[in-house]
């Protein structure tokens, strides 16, 4: 008895090859280390409970007169604050989000000899970042939420 090939076999062989297909796609992503399936936040419960401090601090930032300005140069990331400030009375903690890797992602407590502040070129790797600059000047608390690309 020969053995006829028919729509039947096509569609059984047709669906075993799609099975087949996506199994591989899942086995490669879930473990190859290449692919990084981190989390945006490693306690992203415990910051949304202070969601309501990050609004402040976003409003007080929009009342301010002048706005950080935010400069690529050839030496790096540079942050201008506002002319009007002391830079002995501000501090914060500059946070840079690599979007695309995690271990990529830069934090600095902002210690000022001027009203300008530089991130060298070297500590950062051209792409994507999501930045978040916390800073208080005179007890007063204030955000800078962008999304920029170095």
């Amino acid at each position: 008895m020969a053995f006829k090939f028919n729509w039947g076999h096509g569609l059984a062989t047709a669906i075993a090859m799609f099975v087949i297909f996506i199994s591989f796609f899942v086995y490669k992503t879930l473990a190859d280390p290449n692919y990084n399936h981190a989390l945006v936040s490693e306690e992203y419960y415990k910051e949304e409970l202070h969601y309501q401090n990050e609004i402040d601090r976003l409003e007080n930032a929009n009342k301010l007169k002048q706005d950080i300005v935010i400069n690529h140069t050839s030496k790096g990331l540079e942050f201008v604050f506002p002319s009007g400030f002391d830079y002995q009375k501000i501090s914060g903690l500059l946070k840079l989000q690599r979007i695309s890797n995690a271990e990529l992602d830069f934090e600095k407590e902002i210690k000022l000899d001027s009203l300008t502040y530089l991130i060298p070129d070297n500590s950062l790797v051209g792409g994507y970042y999501n930045l978040k600059l916390n800073w208080e000047y005179d007890g007063i608390p204030y955000q800078l939420k962008q999304k920029i690309s170095y």
